[in-house]
């Protein structure tokens, strides 16, 4: 998008929370924050249309979900497919008008909603959504849907390609700032071997035990097979190239053999990609300091499992027998 075309966004986004500032917010009958704010007088959207909108998000006056270059989304003006509270919203609006709702942080809280870390009680979540067009057929709805399924594809595949190339600078200036030499796989994984190791080569079709540690690019631990005395716990087995894992450890863990050590460089969408993941935010490349403590065939593991399933069984039974033992002396 050329800057001018940006710099309308922008200023349209400004405008809107400036109107939302200096206007006051009503009640719909269900108890929802609303205000319509005016911007050009279209037409007038009616029960049976589709509504042609961009949505944006924000957290008081900072915005969260940029309109910019974003795929409007067309939307049903029908109660029985949006809320219907939604719906009476628009049918009060026109085409250039924003329906801005608001949730206090407070009644998220109160629902169990969990709050991202930088939300703060008595604070507002506004959504905006800005009505671009309205479409009054179903025959021109589904031809513009697939004019807007086929621009957010491209847009998506863009932002993948954006991503990618963010992801890959990020760790090679990392490389690069702390003198880590490291191989890069052809998925665009980095590898920094430590310790090739001596016993049998990882490879797809193999169980592979490993003891790790996941840290983000500022050093801090988001997940560890080791103890707070830093003593490991249990490895973690998985298959290369089999669901079980991120893809950027089939990537980097088919380098080692059994007794190796390193450090495997993911980027995001080797990763947790955009969507992210308990405690790790979307589009964050990660580092895993890893050491493979075994290899082993896949039938092999499958009989370890098993044996460990039974010796579980077996103690867990024996633990039942001595607590019913227990229980029936102390009634004599």
């Amino acid at each position: 998008m050329n800057k001018s075309v940006f710099s309308v966004f922008v200023l349209a986004a400004v405008l809107i929370m400036a109107s939302c500032n200096s206007q006051r917010f009503k009640k719909t009958d269900d108890g929802m924050d609303y205000k319509i704010v005016k911007g050009g007088g279209g037409d007038s959207l009616k029960m049976g249309d589709f509504a042609l909108l961009v949505i944006s998000q924000y957290y008081n006056d900072s915005l969260l979900s940029t309109p910019i270059d974003s795929v409007p989304q067309l939307v049903p003006v029908d109660s029985g497919q949006v809320p219907p509270v939604y719906v009476r919203l628009f049918l009060q609006s026109r085409v250039g008008d924003s329906v801005v709702t608001r949730m206090s942080t407070d009644t998220l809280i109160k629902h169990g909603r969990p709050l991202p870390p930088f939300a703060k009680e008595n604070n507002y979540f506004f959504t905006t959504f800005r009505i671009v067009d309205v479409v009054h057929s179903k025959e021109e709805a589904q031809k513009m849907s697939l004019q807007l399924r086929e621009r957010a594809m491209r847009a998506d595949s863009i932002g993948r390609e954006d991503q990618k190339k963010a992801d890959d600078k990020a760790i090679r200036d990392y490389l690069e700032k702390n003198s880590i030499k490291a191989e890069k796989s052809p998925e665009g994984t980095y590898v920094q071997i430590i310790k090739q190791g001596t016993g049998p080569k990882v490879d797809s079709g193999l169980a592979v035990s490993v003891l790790y540690k996941g840290t983000f690019f500022n050093g801090d631990v988001f997940d560890q097979s080791y103890d707070a005395d830093g003593k490991p716990t249990e490895p973690f087995t998985f298959i290369p190239m089999e669901p079980g894992a991120i893809q950027g450890w089939s990537d980097g863990m088919v380098y080692f053999n059994e007794g190796g050590e390193g450090r495997l460089f993911i980027p995001s969408a080797r990763a947790y990609g955009p969507m992210g993941n308990q405690g790790i935010p979307p589009n964050t490349p990660l580092i895993f300091d890893v050491k493979i403590t075994k290899v082993q065939s896949k039938e092999a593991h499958l009989k370890d499992v098993e044996a460990q399933r039974q010796d579980a069984q077996r103690r867990l039974e024996e633990a039942q027998e001595k607590a019913r033992a227990k229980a029936k002396q102390e009634k004599k």
